[in-house]
């Protein structure tokens, strides 16, 4: 699988949902292109470019962090994130702890915090997110 094929398969998992905020964002990522992409022997920072008319979201910063993936290669699961900056996607993050990060990112399974395993980013690990806890706004 190609760093692309993979890229698109965490950020479908990482923007999955049944939230406006959500669906927004998803919007935003259909019209993004890839500023840059900063590579790691442990993984890799991929900065978006949003259109200046995509509309933002409400909020000016968000952090989606709660998919870990089990790589072929990998001595230990990959940490995946999102982040939102003034209203709009700015990166996509991952990497793994220990070892080298996949030239060539095979997913073995999946899972959000507190779901079980499944054999990679599917529609029925993708229906057991739990949103509130993740979408949660500071005080």
């Amino acid at each position: 699988m190609t760093l692309d094929e993979f890229e698109k398969q965490v950020m479908a998992a990482l923007l999955a949902g049944d939230d406006p905020l959500l669906a927004s964002l998803r919007q935003q990522y259909a019209v993004a292109t890839v500023r840059g992409r900063e590579m790691t022997a442990t993984g890799f920072v991929t900065r978006f470019e949003i259109p200046a008319d995509a509309a933002p979201i409400a909020r000016k910063l968000l952090h989606l962090d709660d998919l870990q993936v089990e790589l072929e290669g990998a001595k230990t699961p990959a940490d995946t994130s999102v982040h939102v900056h003034n209203g709009k996607l700015r990166s996509l993050e991952c990497f793994v702890y220990e070892g080298a990060f996949p030239t060539e990112p095979v997913i073995r399974a999946a899972w959000y915090y507190g779901t079980e395993k499944h054999a990679g980013i599917t529609p029925e690990l993708m229906a057991q997110r739990e949103l509130d806890e993740l979408l949660e706004e500071d005080d």
